[in-house]
């Protein structure tokens, strides 16, 4: 068996593709023995292609070791079923194929006896063989190369002067291989026609070896004939339909015109371009008129053969039996579920014989033939074969037969009825498929399931002859059902196009599903490919040992009737083999016998195409001579199956292929569209792969690399308009619609169980979308647009910045995308920010905004009455860039400043506590702490009460009372203590920057430039550097700022005028309390109708920074935390929280309706008023534990 490693074109793997061409293993098939459960040598072949498949998966991962990731873990059925991709053989690096390869030559194979037998099977058989070969070698290597020749990748694109000719000289080998292939196919089916002649001869030939061979009727040979003259049809019809070949052909004849004219200027001898002038010659009149045509003329091969055959009656007469019965024994089976691949392919074949026999005869056909051809035209109008190339049948027999067939009345009328011919076809292969295509999914989903759920037993030993026949029912039936849903989907959509018939949309849908279970089967076939290939060999000698029990008894009773026949010894018997005497009888006898010993023979193989054909001629030499009881029909029913399941992945391949597609690629965008609106996601995948294959054809057919490119771009634009930007759309439709829902009044909120919302998730969870050239992965490219454009739209409407905030945090809840975070323009070095301006005028900084303590931010406050839009942040990116632009002297300036203000402030504070009024009340506070008995927990009411008295008195007369006064001022000291850590803050990033650009493993520049020169003079650079590393981190890490701040501040304090703030841990919960009414004030308003325009965002995380260092620099954090003022205040709230929760309303009824429900628990209700004081208790209580919080960061920040 040969096993090739297949490598596809993507990426690093390209330059696999040569190693595909060369590679090969090649292991010598043993004979298998009758019984393939005990051979030994079956077992030594099962075994060498074992190790030959576990030899090359592991050198596929050392050629594929640079490669992301490992090949066979991130395509392996089980992680592709788990994450919903399916796995093809285009996303594998490597992949195995295996068929039979025949190293016995004929005379090994036909090895007999009986040596007339022997050449007159080998002779014919020669000839069957090389025509198969030739016909496989011509749709390897000519078909799509022919048909793509020339091809561009738009009718519009106009070619340079020059192109054509330079195009067809690149090509000219594919055009001598032409040439060769159509020469040697028509001297072989010449020789064919002559052994027919022979075969067939009226003559009356008692001679040996023909006295058994009288009335054989060799129907395989026939086939063979077909099979050669339908390579010309093919190649006709190719050739017909690319009219690039015959035009290039033409110029470039014309050039060869011109460079004889003038050698000397192109440097070209006389004796090549006589040899390629000749060549060129040759080719125009091969292309002259069409091959099958040139075929039958004057000069060729099969021409001198033409004479003989008319006037052969009972050749001719074989030749219109052969057509008649094939064609009447096809036809049933077509368009039902026992058509095989190959069917459609013998119609042309035997339309070929019959084109043939009406040149060679020039009389009309009987009357049986003419009406056989009818219903061929009736019932398979259209017949496709390799490529997807399409094949009328009217106009086919139109073309190509004598004039004297076209004169028939009934085919003039059929050619009339042309288009109705057609339409019927369509319109029966429509209601085909309404009545069996549930039945075809029904069958899939059941040969799926079966094909993937088999087990096999491991051993070798534990393996029976069930298991085997399953593994062969198994192929031919997806095989069988992969061809149906192949000519289906293929015929429907061409013929659509053709008749230029609208299609509707259901149909038009089930087309595309039928092309995406195509590729669902070839998935199906490639995963379980190497457990197939493992029982390759048992299937083959089970159904080949299946034939020869068939054979079996017929042999025992030839050898019965030899010995009857001759009564004599077994040296007598073996002499009359020669057949130098004997009547009829005996030599049938002989004959028989020695067919049967041969056929075993080819049975005890490995099931080659070879073994087959010659399996063939013999059971129909055996068939004419009668004298046997065999079974042929079951023979030949075997044989087919045998067939299929030996060539099992070239036919998967074939049958598969959605490479005719690239003709029809304008419904790639219609199809791609269908599948994101109806959200057939997992067919994204599938349907891909299908049009992918036009990229093999592209690349088989060896068209220029524009061509690929283009097609490869309108793959990724189709899949980027059809599924990726309406994707990005809807979800950001979605995100938009659903934040806008909770924050607009009078939106409508959407119910999804209800009204239908799609499901887009399920695109982002998908595998990348693989290409052969490239992935794509819709999930990242569907985080980059949204990151994008919430990045556009913040920048465009900076007032909208929280929207897209709260966007991008649903995006990442609801879709599970990684999005960055939106960056505000504020944020940035580019807005006007400057430090030396805020240190100038620190108060008003102080004053104007309000401090955020775990972002680090300043964000400006609004007056109210001002309705902006735009607010001005100031965070650690800005405090860099001043840093930059001004250097680190900045930070120490702006420390310096920020002590002068504090002293400033606790010079005012001082002054304030100095109010009669506030220095009475707090004496009051003293001299109850200093009461016996007094709790240690400063009570919540006394606060509220200090609170509510504080409020009613004014300092001085001012416009302010004494309590927003005192939390003024403590709030701008905490801002000045947040722009002090601020400024540290962007000062460490800053020398961070700095130290990034000093490489990592120089840690003294002094040490290392003394190990690259040991001169002095280098030691002077290296020693400026580490000062100046040294001293820029040092001012930033080495100086712990609030330390230093402190005991500057302290050392202003040291005088009696500060004295009377000995009692500020008193007003602290006082003020606490009146900063939480007026948070939850503040709160509320944006709620309200009548609501002013005014500093909505409540973030005053100032006035705990500004408490905390008054109490640090007074001395008096002990004193507070002895009041216990937020365990009180806690505890009241809870209080106060079940005291409510206890007053509830009970329902009013009467007594007679009390008396039905005395048994009943009375519903219990809240008042509204009292759930109203219930949620501003809940929300006191959130207020109050943030700014618990907040003392407890500040603290920690200051210690």
């Amino acid at each position: 068996y040969i096993v090739c490693l297949l490598f596809p074109l993507s990426g690093v793997v390209r330059e696999l593709h040569a190693f595909r061409r060369r590679t090969g293993l090649v292991p010598r098939p043993p004979i298998l023995a009758a019984s393939p459960m005990v051979s030994p040598e079956l077992e030594e072949q099962q075994e060498k292609l074992r190790r030959a498949v576990d030899g090359w998966r592991c050198r596929s991962l050392d050629l594929l070791k640079d490669l992301r990731g490992d090949p066979y873990v991130s395509c392996s059925p089980s992680a592709a079923a788990s994450a919903g991709a399916p796995c093809s053989a285009s996303s594998r690096p490597i992949g195995i194929h295996v068929e039979p390869l025949e190293h016995s030559d004929l005379p090994s194979l036909i090895d007999s006896d009986n040596v007339d037998v022997a050449k007159f099977v080998m002779v014919l058989s020669y000839d069957c063989i090389e025509i198969s070969r030739l016909r496989r070698q011509a749709s390897r290597n000519l078909y799509r190369q022919l048909l793509l020749f020339g091809h561009r990748s738009s009718p519009q694109e106009v070619l340079l002067e020059g192109e054509p000719q330079m195009a067809f000289g690149q090509s000219l080998s594919l055009f001598m291989e032409l040439f060769e292939t159509v020469s040697r196919m028509s001297a072989v089916l010449g020789n064919l026609l002559q052994q027919l002649d022979y075969v067939y001869s009226q003559q009356d030939r008692n001679g040996l070896p023909y006295r058994s061979f009288k009335n054989v009727s060799l129907r395989s040979l026939f086939e063979s004939f077909g099979e050669g003259l339908g390579m010309f049809l093919v190649l006709d019809e190719i050739l017909r339909r690319n009219t690039h070949i015959k035009g290039c052909l033409s110029l470039f004849r014309r050039m060869l015109s011109k460079v004889k004219l003038e050698l000397d200027t192109f440097d070209v001898s006389v004796k090549d371009l006589d040899c390629l002038d000749q060549v060129v010659c040759q080719l125009e009149k091969l292309l002259d008129g069409g091959l099958f045509q040139s075929m039958l003329h004057e000069g060729s091969s099969l021409n001198d053969m033409l004479q003989k055959f008319s006037c052969n009656k009972k050749l001719t007469d074989a030749f219109t039996l052969f057509t008649c019965d094939g064609l009447l024994e096809l036809l049933p089976g077509l368009d039902t579920w026992k058509e095989y691949p190959f069917h459609r392919r013998k119609i042309l074949q035997h339309i070929a014989v019959f084109l043939f026999s009406a040149h060679a005869c020039g009389e009309a056909p009987e009357k049986k033939l003419r009406k056989v051809i009818m219903d061929v035209i009736q019932v398979v109008p259209v017949i496709y074969v390799d490529c997807g190339i399409r094949f009328t049948v009217l106009e086919l027999i139109k073309n190509q037969c004598p004039q004297l067939v076209s004169l028939w009345p009934s085919l003039r009328e059929a050619a009339k009825d042309y288009d109705l011919i057609m339409k019927n076809y369509l319109a029966r292969l429509s209601e085909t498929h309404s009545r069996e295509w549930q039945s075809i999914k029904e069958s899939l989903s059941c040969w799926v399931a079966s094909f993937q759920s088999t087990v096999y037993p491991m051993g070798e030993s534990q393996k029976s002859h069930a298991d085997f026949q399953l593994q062969s029912r198994q192929i031919v039936q997806g095989i069988i059902l992969a061809h149906r849903i192949h000519i289906l989907a293929l015929t429907i959509l061409d013929l659509h196009a053709l008749l230029e018939v609208p299609i509707k949309k259901e149909k038009f849908n089930s087309v595309c599903h039928m092309f995406i279970l195509l590729k669902a089967m070839a998935n199906t076939f490639y995963t379980k490919g190497l457990e197939v290939i493992q029982f390759l060999p048992h299937v083959i000698s089970l159904m080949q040992s299946n034939i020869e029990e068939l054979l079996v008894p017929a042999k025992v009773q030839l050898h019965l009737d030899v010995k009857r026949v001759g009564q004599m010894g077994k040296l007598r018997f073996l002499g009359s083999l020669t057949r130098v005497a004997g009547k009829d009888a005996d030599a049938k006898v002989t004959d028989s016998l020695s067919l049967v010993l041969i056929s075993m023979q080819l049975l005890r193989g490995n099931g080659s195409f070879k073994r087959q054909l010659i399996f063939s001629i013999t059971m129909d030499v055996l068939q004419s001579i009668g004298h046997v009881d065999i079974d042929f029909f079951r023979i030949k029913k075997i044989m087919t199956k045998l067939a299929t399941t030996v060539e099992f992945q070239s036919i998967v391949e074939e049958i598969t292929d959605c490479s005719f597609l690239y003709w029809r690629k304008e419904m790639m965008k219609d199809w791609l569209s269908m599948i994101y609106i109806d959200n057939k996601f997992s067919w994204l995948q599938y349907l891909l792969d299908a049009f992918c294959d036009g990229l093999w054809l592209l690349e088989l057919g060896h068209v220029g690399r524009l061509t690929q490119q283009s097609y490869e771009k309108e793959l990724e634009d189709a899949v980027t308009n059809e599924i990726i930007l309406p994707l990005c759309r809807d979800i950001e439709n979605d995100l938009r619609l659903h934040v806008h829902s909770a924050n607009l009044k009078g939106s409508v909120p959407v119910n999804p169980t209800k009204t239908g919302v799609r499901n887009l998730s399920w695109y982002l969870q998908m595998r990348p979308v693989r290409l052969p050239y490239k992935f794509i992965d819709i999930k990242t490219l569907v985080e980059c647009y949204l990151n994008s454009t919430f990045y556009d739209h913040t920048a465009m409407a900076l007032y909208n910045w929280k929207v897209y905030s709260e966007m991008r945090q649903l995006a990442e809840l609801k879709y599970r995308v990684l999005l960055d975070d939106i960056h505000l323009p504020e944020h940035s070095s580019g807005c006007d920010f400057d430090l030396a301006e805020v240190l100038k005028d620190l108060c008003t900084f102080a004053k104007n905004y309000s401090y955020n303590i775990t972002q680090q931010i300043f964000f400006e406050k609004i007056i109210d009455g001002q309705g902006h839009k735009n607010l001005t942040v100031v965070g650690v990116e800005h405090v860099v860039s001043a840093i930059a632009a001004h250097g680190l002297t900045m930070v120490s300036t702006a420390s310096k400043n920020v002590v002068c203000f504090l002293t400033q402030k606790m010079s005012t504070l001082s002054g304030l506590l100095q109010d009669d009024i506030l220095r009475s009340l707090l004496v009051k506070e003293r001299m109850w702490k200093n009461e016996k008995g007094t709790p240690n927990k400063y009570p919540f009411k006394r606060a509220e009460h200090l609170s509510a008295t504080m409020a009613k008195y004014s300092f001085r007369g001012h416009e302010v009372n004494i309590v927003d006064q005192l939390r003024s001022i403590i709030t701008e000291m905490g801002n000045g203590l947040g722009l002090v850590r601020l400024l540290h803050t962007g000062g460490s990033r800053q020398a961070c920057r700095i130290s990034s650009c000093k490489p990592r493993y120089v840690t003294n520049f002094l040490e290392s430039d003394r190990s690259c020169s040991p001169s002095d003079e280098i030691d002077t650079p290296g020693k400026v550097m580490d000062d100046a590393v040294y001293n820029k981190c040092q001012s930033i890490y080495g100086v712990d700022y609030f330390p230093s701040l402190l005991s500057s501040v302290l050392k202003e304090l040291q005088c009696d005028r500060y004295l009377n703030l000995i009692d500020f841990h008193f007003i602290i919960p006082a003020i606490i309390a009146n900063l939480i009414e007026s948070k939850l004030h503040s709160k509320e308003k944006p709620l309200r109708r009548d609501r002013e325009a005014g500093n909505q965002m409540i973030a005053d995380d100032g006035f705990v920074m500004g408490a905390t260092f008054v109490l640090k620099v007074t001395g008096q954090e002990k004193s507070f935390d002895e009041l216990q003022w937020f365990t009180s205040a806690n505890r009241h709230l809870e209080e106060v929280l079940i005291s409510l929760s206890h007053i509830t309303e009970h329902p009013k009824g009467s007594r007679i309706f009390g008396l039905k429900l005395w048994d009943q628990s009375c519903p219990v209700a809240i008042l509204p008023e009292t759930q109203k004081e219930i949620d501003k208790t809940k929300r006191y209580q959130k207020e109050m534990k943030l700014i618990e919080y907040g003392f407890n960061a500040s603290r920690a920040i200051m210690s």
